[in-house]
């Protein structure tokens, strides 16, 4: 009775895993070595069970014949098995190897039906062996012995992964093959527990080889679904080699044949792509078994950063432009004496031009000349100011892509060179910095620069005719933070939530594309930063700006 529901119990347990392939659309691709084998397993615990039951000696001849089917097919698909789990499935399958294997197997099976007494007598009690019988054992072991290295190989990987999956995996190796041989060896009498065994030994392989990652796929999904997405998808085994890779990775990579090669060479030939801009995303893939290989996921950004240098163009070209009423003011002051002073200069020189040699000059034309050299001065003084105006026009226009690399800059140097631009046509005290002593942001200067003028424009042009802003830098929370507070009219507490918001904006039609925070908001987060907004008491809004400090132990640099 407990031997028949042993059968049952290994039938039941074959039977799903022979068809576990089938069954799940996700399993699509699993090893149909260890199917295979089931598959055999489940064949042989069958005839073993209705061997228990009687019949006439033709129904016992034929089941005889059933069993040994599964018997002589187990060794083979136990020899793929191992074969595949030791040399990783991402290789070659080796069909022509367990070719050549199933060959004496199907001989010694075929002997059944054109020369049965050479494989046995069962008709007799004990039954007797014939020639076949006994080299079909031999190689049967054979068999098993190689498969048990091949095997032995997987273990010694999976031993460095997997504390839970190696002693199954041992386990599963070893439990079938001793009741078998202690089975031949007549210490159990005429009971066979190999099929019961080979139900154990079945689902311990699932354990050690499936569930660990040794067979042909890693437990996760690589169906249709990661043929259509566009990112693209690489899956890597414990020895670091790619065992899937999506049709969208061959297209980002443009590569042939990803599967098979380094994972990390890979990864780095996506970094260092040299015409698209690829994002790498790897993680450790993991079960309830251990870590069982790693995955990245590859993103094209290329089209992405376009966008984003587009729209930071834009932003640059809406703070110029609101700069262009001021520096026309800066530049018509100077201009306008220079104009002035070349006159008076033109007229000095045409009188000296008419004068003649040797004559005293008139007491105005001497006057003149007198106030020449200050006339130069203030003519140069007046050139001075017009080009350093023009230079940090083309310090913010120019973009270097050194710029762009996050490095410890001091903040309150990115405010300086804001603060210069946005307080051009206004007076130097429109805008007051009050800075403390604090650590150097890791960021892009370029970038901060490009924060802080969209937070001042954005403050200037909220305050009206009479505009009054403060900028308060000082140390928070492990970084550093900056406040742009101005003294206009406030935020909507509607409007509130989506001031970062690309396109959004409370200004007049022209006034204003709604990009320059927005652009902001989005630079902060890339520096590892965040930026929030909020109405102050009394009247007006601050736009905070928090940066996280380059190093935890870097000096202060004084502001």
């Amino acid at each position: 009775m407990l031997y028949e529901l042993g059968l049952l119990s290994t039938i039941a347990i074959t039977g799903w895993l022979a068809l576990d392939p089938l069954l799940s659309t996700a399993s699509r691709g699993r090893s149909m070595a260890l199917s295979a084998m089931a598959l055999a397993a489940c064949i042989w615990a069958s005839a073993e069970l209705l061997l228990q039951r009687g019949g006439s000696a033709d129904e016992i001849w034929v089941l005889r014949r059933f069993l040994y089917l599964g018997a002589c097919a187990l060794p083979v698909t136990w020899l793929w098995l191992a074969f595949r789990a030791a040399r990783g499935f991402h290789r070659s399958s080796g069909g022509w190897f367990i070719a050549l294997c199933a060959l004496p197997s199907a001989l010694f099976y075929s002997c059944l039906w054109w020369a049965p007494e050479l494989y046995g007598d069962w008709s007799v009690v004990p039954p007797k062996r014939g020639p076949f019988f006994v080299a079909n054992v031999g190689w049967t072991w054979l068999l098993i012995s190689v498969g048990i290295v091949y095997f032995g190989v997987a273990a010694r990987r999976l031993r460095q992964a997997s504390s839970g999956a190696f002693p199954a995996l041992v386990t599963a190796v070893m439990v079938p093959m001793v009741g078998n041989l202690l089975y031949l060896l007549g210490f159990l009498g005429t009971f066979d527990p190999t099929p019961i065994l080979l139900g154990v030994a079945a689902l311990l392989l699932r354990v050690g080889v499936i569930d660990a990652g040794l067979a042909s796929h890693l437990p996760f999904g690589r169906g249709d679904l990661l043929d259509q997405l566009e990112a693209g998808v690489l899956v890597s085994d414990m020895s670091g080699e790619v065992v899937v890779a999506n049709p969208a990775s061959h297209r980002l990579l443009r590569e042939e044949r990803l599967v098979g090669r380094p994972l990390d060479a890979l990864v780095d030939r996506a970094l260092c792509h040299p015409d698209r801009s690829i994002e790498v995303r790897r993680f450790p893939l993991r079960t309830g078994m251990g870590e069982v290989g790693a995955g990245v996921v590859l993103t094209d950004r290329t089209e992405a950063e376009h966008a984003a240098r587009r729209l930071q163009l834009a932003a640059r070209l809406e703070a110029v432009g609101y700069l262009t009423a001021g520096i026309a003011h800066e530049v018509n002051n100077p201009l306008a004496y220079i104009r002035t002073n070349l006159g008076q200069l033109g007229d000095l020189a045409e009188a000296l031009t008419k004068a003649e040699p040797g004559t005293e000059l008139e007491p105005e034309l001497r006057d003149r000349a007198a106030e020449a050299g200050e006339v130069v001065a203030e003519t140069r003084e007046g050139v001075e100011r017009i080009a350093h105006l023009v230079e940090r026009l083309r310090s913010f226009a120019r973009h270097d892509p050194d710029d762009d690399r996050a490095a410890p800059v001091p903040l309150v140097r990115a405010v300086e060179r804001a603060v210069s631009m946005a307080r051009v046509g206004f007076a130097s005290d429109v805008i007051r910095v009050q800075a403390e002593s604090t650590p150097p942001v890791l960021a892009a200067e370029s970038q901060l620069v490009q924060i802080v003028l969209n937070l001042l424009v954005n403050a200037i042009q909220a305050s009206g005719e009479d505009p009054d802003i403060e900028l308060a830098i000082a140390p928070d929370a492990g970084g550093v933070s900056l406040r742009v507070s101005d003294r206009g009219s406030g935020i909507d507490e509607d409007a509130l939530p989506n001031v970062f918001d690309p396109f959004f904006t409370t200004k007049g039609p022209g006034q204003g594309t709604g990009l320059g925070l927005s652009l902001s908001y989005d630079l902060a987060r890339q520096n590892g930063g965040r930026l929030a907004a909020h109405n102050r008491k009394g009247g007006g809004a601050t736009f905070v700006l928090w940066l996280p400090a380059a190093e935890a132990d870097v000096e202060p640099q004084a502001g």
